[in-house]
């Protein structure tokens, strides 16, 4: 059932990259001459997986990913299942799983290291060398970044109201309610060109539940952003607002782990 829920939420991460990079195209927002002006120059890059990794794509690949939400919305973009489902790699998932998670948590970590902590914790057998990890943090650009508290603060605003609302919870004082000593958190949506405060409200608990109520309001008041851009807190960081985003046609974009300043 784990190993279930994870496949589902793997592939809603895909769907919602996919819809990321079709949607200047779907929404008309590309400075481009045509739609497929915009298609081949972004790809004439790598574009990053929602696991870190990059992949090279074809014009005619974000094309078909274009028909195919047209066509049955953020669902036709979620992958089908691999035909080779099961086969055996140098590397396992549960191996490389644990590679992302050690170099999120400790960035320094050396492929070596690496390997250690990956044989110690059973991941892979003693047989798997040390190169074989080199060579997956190489290929995946998983080598420790240098000045870390770096930082790019530049200033950012779109040029029309609905192309990007910004979303945060801000603590409030405590307040005392029949008695009761409780927090007050204010969950808010700007529109970011406009400033214009476009949904809000007061609740005790800053939750999943409490950001999508006022995200259902904005939306029925102001109609449908085309992006979303919110930090990693679990209220904004959940399966269900990747899929609410995705079916409603709005691109969710998340802060860098632990960089929520980067919202500006």
């Amino acid at each position: 059932m784990e190993h279930h829920a994870k496949k589902l939420s793997g592939a809603a991460a895909i769907a919602q990259f996919k819809l990321a990079v079709i949607a200047p195209a779907i929404h008309g927002l590309y400075p481009d001459a045509s739609r497929n002006a915009y298609y081949k120059r972004v790809t004439q890059q790598p574009l990053t997986l929602p696991d870190g990794s990059t992949a090279h794509y074809k014009p005619g690949t974000l094309s078909k990913w274009e028909s195919l939400y047209r066509k049955g919305g953020i669902d036709a973009l979620m992958p089908k299942e691999r035909s080779d489902s099961g086969g055996t790699r140098v590397l396992p998932d549960g191996a490389v799983d644990e590679i992302y998670r050690l170099k999120a948590e400790f960035p320094r970590l050396n492929a070596t290291q690496i390997h250690r902590q990956l044989v110690a914790g059973s991941f892979i057998p003693a047989t798997v060398s040390v190169c074989a990890v080199q060579r997956f943090v190489k290929h995946h650009d998983l080598k420790s970044e240098k000045n870390l508290s770096m930082r790019d603060r530049r200033a950012f605003e779109e040029d029309a109201f609905g192309k990007l609302w910004q979303a945060d919870t801000c603590y409030l004082p405590y307040i005392t309610e029949n008695g009761v000593r409780r927090r007050v958190y204010c969950i808010m949506i700007i529109d970011d060109h406009s400033r214009l405060l476009v949904g809000g409200e007061l609740f005790y608990s800053d939750n999943a539940y409490h950001f999508q109520k006022v995200l259902k309001a904005a939306v029925s008041a102001y109609g449908i952003p085309a992006k979303l851009y919110v930090d990693n807190g679990c209220s904004y960081a959940n399966e269900q607002l990747s899929l609410i985003c995705g079916s409603i046609g709005t691109v969710l974009l998340h802060t860098k782990v632990r960089d929520g300043a980067s919202k500006g």
